[in-house]
């Protein structure tokens, strides 16, 4: 999945667990506009982040590496609680040495229902798998 534009925003800290709200956020000016690319490695899935300035390629913004095998998804990304098309997403910088969660926003509707759909599609792929190798092991035993 890729989309373009989504639009970044510096959040406040909150404790884990704790709601965040668009509303919140300076929404009139992102932190940041990029464009989002989804790709699946394994049980890991990678939200990228890049942004583009005149005249240079693409650059890094944030990545976030999604792994629910230690980690439950709303630990990566958790819709707001006040608006579906806002996201509180956990990102790392490009050398992985920094973490921080950031907002994400959607223009449309439709692009976050994209978005989210494709984060439980994500889910329900790894329990699928997870649940056919536990079959095969039983299987074998």
């Amino acid at each position: 999945l890729g989309m373009y534009p989504v639009f970044m925003y510096r959040t406040k800290p909150k404790e884990e667990g704790e709601e965040y709200f668009a509303d919140e956020w300076n929404l009139r000016k992102p932190l940041k506009e990029c464009s989002l690319r989804i790709e699946r490695r394994g049980e890991i899935l990678l939200i990228v982040f890049t942004y583009k300035n005149p005249g240079v390629p693409p650059a890094l913004f944030a990545v976030s590496k999604v792994d629910i095998t230690s980690k439950t998804m709303d630990h990566y990304v958790k819709p707001v609680g006040d608006s579906s098309r806002y996201f509180a997403i956990r990102v790392t910088d490009e050398k992985g040495e920094r973490e921080a969660v950031v907002g994400l926003g959607f223009r449309e509707q439709d692009e976050a229902a994209d978005f989210n759909q494709c984060m439980v599609n994500f889910q329900n792929a790894v329990a699928r798998e997870r649940l056919a190798h536990a079959d095969e092991m039983t299987q074998q035993e």
